[in-house]
């Protein structure tokens, strides 16, 4: 189960059949003045796997405005997330078995030399954040990373479509005693994990959104039931920030690349609004 949820916070932190091959999209209409670029990322991958193609350099350079799915510009983000990562009045070891918490100390301290007893406090699924690292290696590459030092250097404006703790809000959703169950699967299958991530990254790379959505919407039926408010109330909730943002500016927007496709991905609830959305190869 926290598999398809690493997996979906790597690409969420994906399409519907007609369009494939493309990470980049261009969304134009009557109701905006600028063209919007939208480009599906994955948050962290391994560095030997990071690709970033000439058309999406040379579109981004046009931008005057780079926006991701949360401000990393922010002087206040780090304080923010750190506070919406903490439970309160709560531990991991009171929402598992003694003999569970037992095996997930053990995991934190051979696998990534961190003991559990300092981050007990830490939300279950926020946990799965160091997992993530443990999976993709010391060389890790961020594309987040890489369009705010772009956007630094050629001196664009940066924003966010939501805040730190409007994010992990939506995983707040979540029971804390459900998080915890599915760190404890994806402890217990990390070996899978790891293979999963892999084929993960050799889709994103084939630059086949399609794929790629499908690939995450691989699960269960929880895991569709999480994505409504992990992925599609997200997904509404930013249509009418991307239409402000191309009134105002040709804005470069980059965003997980699970939340392009689909019928409620962004990409389709702009057509549905009525705007043209190009594929730029």
């Amino acid at each position: 189960m926290l598999r398809k949820f690493l997996m979906s916070v790597l690409l969420s932190a994906i399409w519907f059949g007609v369009f494939s091959q493309s990470l980049l999209y261009k969304v134009t209409g009557d109701k905006t003045e600028h063209p919007v670029y939208i480009y599906g990322t994955i948050h962290a991958l391994p560095q030997g796997d990071f690709f970033i193609d000439t058309t999406v350099i040379e579109k981004f350079a046009d931008a005057k405005k780079l926006v991701l799915e949360i401000d990393m510009s922010s002087p206040t983000m780090a304080l923010e997330a750190q506070t919406a990562m903490m439970m309160q009045d709560n531990s991991i070891d009171k929402l598992i078995t003694p003999e569970e918490y037992q095996r997930l100390g053990k995991f934190f301290a051979d696998s990534l030399q961190m003991p559990i007893e300092m981050l007990k406090q830490i939300k279950p699924l926020m946990l799965s954040s160091f997992l993530i690292q443990k999976i993709i290696g010391a060389q890790s590459a961020s594309y987040e990373g890489y369009f705010m030092q772009q956007a630094t250097a050629q001196q664009k404006l940066i924003g966010g479509l939501e805040t730190v703790g409007e994010q992990i809000g939506y995983i707040d959703l979540i029971p804390l005693e459900k998080q915890a169950q599915m760190l404890m699967e994806s402890i217990d299958d990390f070996n899978n994990s790891k293979t999963e991530f892999q084929l993960l990254v050799q889709t994103y790379k084939s630059r086949d959104a399609e794929a790629v959505y499908e690939f995450i919407m691989e699960s269960d039926e929880e895991f569709k039931q999480f994505g409504e408010f992990l992925i599609d109330k997200r997904n509404e909730n930013w249509i009418p920030k991307i239409v402000e943002l191309g009134n105002a500016q040709v804005t470069f927007v980059a965003v997980g690349c699970g939340h392009l496709g689909g019928d409620k991905g962004i990409l389709n609830l702009l057509r549905k609004e009525g705007f043209s959305v190009e594929m730029v190869e």
